[in-house]
Formats: structure tokens, sequence, C-alpha cells
């Protein structure tokens, strides 16, 4: 499932020279299930930042994102052909470029990146509860600039141990049909809504 979509996502990025589809999906994912997803995206493609489901500072991320679209969709393929998408070091430019985005912090940015095709993950509130972890023990704070790094470092570090494939598959597996995703009811189907809602986002 994670090889064929994130090349799917890829390839709607590369198409359209933007990283807004990815960005916006990843907005709309932000304490939401993941069904709704699609139609926040359209009703964000005819309203903008003014979607009553840009709430708080979505809004924001995606103002930001669509102003900055050329700079982050040039920063990312510069991390990609001078540094991989596999390596440590990758990841974690991946992620601190992201986090530039209003509303991602580094889980989040971390998904963005992986949906890119880095080997990161997103240790959201399903895996936190698969993990045994706290919130907190994902979250940055704020915090020196050095100190933020380790901790992006160590979070890519952990993700890394099994790697983004084992963490795509296994979530879609784990969300697949429960009370908030029934129409999405086996991982296979809620892998390529992944790819579905990326490629609803309009780029203006």
């Amino acid at each position: 499932m994670y090889k064929r979509d994130v090349e799917a996502i890829i390839a709607i990025c590369e198409q359209k020279q933007s990283v807004l589809p990815v960005v916006l999906f990843v907005l709309t994912t932000i304490q939401s299930a993941l069904f709704g997803c699609k139609n926040q995206i359209k009703d964000t493609n005819k309203l903008g930042s003014s979607s009553r489901f840009m709430w708080g500072k979505k809004g924001d991320g995606l103002d930001y994102t669509r102003q900055n679209d050329a700079f982050l969709w040039g920063k990312i393929n510069h991390i990609k052909q001078s540094m991989g998408t596999d390596s440590v070091e990758a990841c974690v430019a991946a992620i601190e470029l992201f986090l530039a985005v209003p509303n991602l912090g580094m889980v989040k940015a971390a998904f963005a990146a992986q949906c890119l095709g880095f080997n990161v993950a997103c240790i959201d509130s399903h895996n936190l509860k698969r993990l045994g972890m706290n919130e907190n023990q994902v979250k940055l704070g704020k915090v020196k600039p050095e100190t933020r790094t380790k901790k992006i470092t160590a979070y890519v570090e952990m993700t890394q141990e099994q790697g983004s494939e084992y963490w795509w598959d296994s979530w879609c597996e784990y969300v697949a049909g429960n009370q908030a995703n029934r129409q999405l009811d086996t991982g296979d189907v809620v892998s390529r809504y992944h790819v579905e809602c990326v490629d609803l986002v309009e780029v203006k």
C-alpha cells in the first residue's frame, strides 16, 4: 500500500509542481476523522482559508503554503536531490521545513514529509495509543533551536526503527472500519483514500 500510494501522491505533486496538495490534506486530518477530509478539501477549494474547516490556525497554514509554495516545492526537492529521503538528516530537514507552516507540529510535519517519500512517520493519537506513549512525548514545545533539532532527530530515529512503510500500512489497517471511518473498511481503501484526497486539492 505504502509504496504504491506514496508514489501516486508524489506524482500528483510533481504534476502540479506544488506541496499544497499534501499540506492541505495534512491540515484537514488534524483533530478530524480521515473520512471527512474530502468534504473539507472540496469546501476549502471553494472558500480558501475562509472555509469553516480552516479553524484555528489551519487557515494561516493554508495561506502560508499558498504564498510560499514555490519556495517550499523547490526546497523539498533540493533536500531530496542533495540528501535523499532515507537518512535521518534528510528527514529532519524535511520536518523542519514543514514546521514553518502554521498549525503543523512535529508529528504532522512528519506526515507531510512521509507523504512525499521520506522515511519518517506520523505518530498520531492512534499510534501513540498503540505504543503506550503520551502525547507530550511527541510535542516540541518552546525550546531552543538546537534542542528542537535534537528532539526531531530522536523522533525520526524512533520511527525509522520500523520504517515509514510499516507505520503507513499498519496505521491504515488499524483505523480501517473504526467508528469514524466505517466506510473505509480495509487498510487498502484507507491508503487509497489518502491519494484521492491529495488529488482533490486545487492549486491556484
